[in-house]
């Protein structure tokens, strides 16, 4: 122990703790908080990061300190992700894709022994050639049946506001004092016009919108021009990228069978729903036009994109569908009944035959837990939210279902031998 006036093992005299200093650092930190005052137009996250650091590192080794720079760490990871997410989206997309064909193309290469590049080059031709065909054909088909729609119900809004005005309906809850029968037709009229020219304008500011996000039209244009190199690279060296991947995450054992498991579970059930999806818009669709139903092309694929909603999807589909043939169907009790036939027929399809043969058991998931993963995640994510919730959720199961496999292995693995007695 070292008194007052001693020497340290070094030989040097112990430095106390000055009256002054406590000004000193406080003085200092106000200076500080001065200067990014000054410069808050050049600064950012990472700068104010690295300035914290350097002001936090001879403290480093207090608790109170760690935890500080660790929640500043974690917050400077998500903004990062943040705001390079349009430029991963399409590195994220070519994943995906090489996801879901990983199967096919590891199939044709093993069994007729063509080589992995050859394979992956034409897996990558079908998916570019598949995607240039939606944009080429269906985009613009569906687009103008969407500006059609909006402007006929533009166009109706007249008829609404006086079938609403004659509504006995509306009258009796006016005469028992519930409703101020003007004010709630014109707040009806207003609210569907509204929403009727957001669906009419709906495509070019989305459109627009995607260009902003992407920086410019040149910015479009290379990612579509990189695209197919992405895609076959992803393809090509889909398990060395995997295994990548997978080292990011932690170990269970020093395994990471959780991983594949979980991954298996979700692949399955996207290429088994993508699959289902697009034979019900096929199937929806071509029925539709033969029947000569308003919008047909438009609820087929509504229909095939909300069946990878389960449950919930299939009750909008009618509800919209039906509703669009009522009022647009001439006869509309004919077309109604129509496109209520083609959609039950279709469940029907899809329940027993299609969900069995291709989907099998789909995540064995319980329905009460599909319901509420969608409500928790459209919640939380809006419309993107109702469309992954249910593989999100099968991961979160599996991963969780591998984790406490592996728990109680090395739960087991440690239990003492029991010795029989003489």
């Amino acid at each position: 122990m070292i008194e007052d006036g001693g020497t340290n093992p070094t030989g040097h005299l112990p430095r106390r703790a000055r009256p002054l200093d406590g000004v000193l650092i406080a003085g200092g930190v106000i200076l500080f908080l001065v200067l990014l005052y000054t410069m808050r137009g050049l600064l950012n996250p990472l700068l104010v990061g690295a300035a914290a650091l350097i002001m936090l590192w001879p403290v480093r080794t207090h608790g109170g300190v760690r935890a500080i720079m660790l929640s500043g760490l974690f917050l400077l990871v998500i903004w990062f992700f943040d705001r390079i997410s349009t430029i991963l989206l399409p590195f994220g997309f070519a994943y995906l894709l090489a996801f879901l064909f990983n199967p096919a193309v590891k199939l044709v290469h093993e069994r007729f022994k063509v080589p992995r590049w050859a394979s992956s080059l034409l897996a990558t031709s079908l998916i570019i050639g598949a995607i240039a065909g939606v944009f080429l054909i269906l985009v613009p088909s569906l687009a103008g049946q969407l500006e059609v729609l909006g402007g006929r119900i533009l166009g109706g809004m007249s008829g609404l506001r006086g079938w609403l005005s004659g509504l006995t309906l509306l009258d009796s809850l006016e005469n028992a004092g519930l409703i101020q029968k003007n004010e709630f037709v014109t707040e009806v009229v207003a609210s569907v016009q509204e929403q009727a020219t957001m669906l009419a304008r709906g495509i070019p500011e989305t459109a627009q919108q995607v260009v902003k996000s992407l920086g410019s039209l040149l910015g479009l244009l290379t990612v579509l021009a990189i695209l197919p190199v992405l895609v076959f690279y992803n393809v090509k060296d889909f398990d060395v990228i995997t295994e990548r991947v997978s080292e990011l995450f932690p170990t269970f054992g020093g395994r990471r069978e959780y991983l594949l498991k979980a991954g298996s579970v979700v692949g399955r059930y996207l290429r088994g729903q993508l699959t289902i999806s697009a034979i019900a818009a096929f199937n929806v669709s071509v029925a539709l036009l033969i029947f000569d139903v308003p919008f047909a092309l438009l609820i087929g694929l509504l229909g095939g994109l909300l069946n990878m909603i389960p449950n919930v999807g299939a009750i909008v589909t009618n509800v919209i569908g039906v509703t669009i043939a009522i009022v647009f169907g001439d006869p509309w009790f004919a077309k109604a009944t129509i496109v209520f036939l083609v959609l039950l027929g279709e469940a029907l399809l899809e329940s027993s035959v299609l969900t069995p043969h291709i989907l099998g058991h789909q995540v064995g998931l319980h329905p009460v837990l599909i319901l509420l993963a969608l409500f928790v995640f459209g919640s939380f994510m809006g419309l993107i939210g109702l469309f992954i919730a249910v593989p999100v959720t099968a991961l979160i199961v599996a991963t969780y279902t591998a984790w406490k496999e592996q728990i109680n292995l090395e739960i087991t693995s440690f239990v003492a031998p029991v010795y029989e007695s003489d």
